[in-house]
C-alpha cells in the first residue's frame, strides 16, 4: 500500500518500523502526538533527495531550493488524500527535522543508509543529499523489523576536509554549518565565519565524501525549480513573502547580513 504513494511521489527509499523501534529524544512532543492520534502503532521513515546537481556557492545546497518544511506539509497532505481514497483512512502525522524521535537513529534502523563519520547518514544512491521524514501512523500497516545499522568504510575525506575540526571534536560544537546559524558568536567563531565560502551551512564534508560523488539528483519537482544559488542582498532582502519560502528565513534576516559582512538593521 505505502508503494504506490511513494513511488508516485518519487521516493525510493522508505520503510514502516513499529513505534517501539525509534528512540524517542522528546518525549512530551511525543506524548502529545499520541493523544492526538489515538496511540501510535508505527512510523514509516523516508528519505527526501534534494540535489539539483547545482554547485555550492556560499549557499548549502540543501537552502537552494524553497523550505523543505514546505514541502513535508504537502507531501503530508496528499498522503491523507492517498490513505483516504484506497480506504485506509487513519489518524497520521508527519515531520521531518522537527520530529520527536532520532530521526538519523531511525533512517539507519530503517535500513535507509548508514552512518557517515561526519554523523550524516549516507545512501548509495542519493549520498547525504536527502532529507529524513517520518510519517506517524496510528495503526500500522505493514511494519518490519528494524536492520542493524552500519558504518560507512571510514576513508577519512570529510575528516580532513572540515576547516574547524568539528568532526574530530564534536564537543566543541565549531560545524560551521551550526555557526552559520547562531544568533550570538564569540569572536572566535566570527572569525571562523568571516573566513567561510559559504555563508549559510557548509557542504564541505558533503563535497569530498566519495559517496557523494555521482549522487542522483532528486526526481521531486519542488526541489527543482525556484531555486536561490546565491545568498546576495537581493536574497536577503527579498520580498516578505519571497523571503519566508527559504529555509534560512527562520534565523531572521540579521544573521544572514552578519555572515555576509553587512550592516545589522
Amino acid at each position: 500500500m505505502l508503494k504506490g504513494f511513494f513511488d508516485r511521489e518519487g521516493i525510493r527509499f522508505y520503510r514502516e518500523l513499529p513505534a517501539r523501534a525509534v528512540r524517542v529524544i522528546d518525549g512530551d512532543k511525543y506524548r502529545r502526538m499520541e493523544e492526538k492520534l489515538g496511540g501510535i502503532q508505527s512510523c514509516v521513515v523516508f528519505l527526501i533527495p534534494y540535489y539539483t546537481g547545482q554547485k555550492t556557492t556560499n549557499l548549502s545546497v540543501y537552502a537552494q531550493p524553497r523550505d523543505y518544511h514546505r514541502y513535508m506539509t504537502e507531501l503530508s497532505e496528499r498522503f491523507g488524500v492517498y490513505l483516504a481514497k484506497i480506504g485506509a483512512d487513519l489518524p497520521f502525522m508527519g515531520y521531518t527535522d522537527t520530529s520527536p524521535i532520532g530521526e538519523r537513529d531511525a533512517a539507519l534502523k530503517a535500513g535507509l543508509g548508514f552512518l557517515g563519520e561526519n554523523g550524516l547518514v549516507l545512501n548509495r544512491v542519493y549520498g547525504s543529499f536527502f532529507f529524513i521524514g517520518e510519517f506517524f501512523l496510528a495503526r500500522a500497516i505493514h511494519p518490519e523489523e528494524p536492520t542493524e545499522p552500519l558504518r560507512c568504510p571510514g576513508c577519512g575525506k570529510c575528516v580532513d576536509a572540515c576547516p574547524t575540526g568539528a568532526i574530530r571534536d564534536p564537543e566543541r560544537r565549531a560545524c560551521l554549518s551550526l555557526l552559520s546559524q547562531k544568533k550570538q558568536l564569540t569572536p572566535e567563531e566570527k572569525t571562523l565565519v568571516d573566513k567561510a565560502d559559504c555563508k549559510w551551512g557548509c557542504d564541505l564534508c558533503q563535497n569530498v565524501c566519495p559517496f557523494n560523488q555521482n549522487a542522483e539528483k532528486t526526481p521531486i519537482p519542488f526541489f527543482q525549480t525556484d531555486l536561490v544559488e546565491m545568498l546576495d542582498h537581493d536574497a536577503i532582502e527579498a520580498p516578505k513573502a519571497e523571503f519566508q519560502k527559504r529555509a534560512y528565513a527562520w534565523r531572521g534576516r540579521n544573521v544572514l547580513r552578519r555572515n555576509l559582512g553587512e550592516e545589522e538593521k
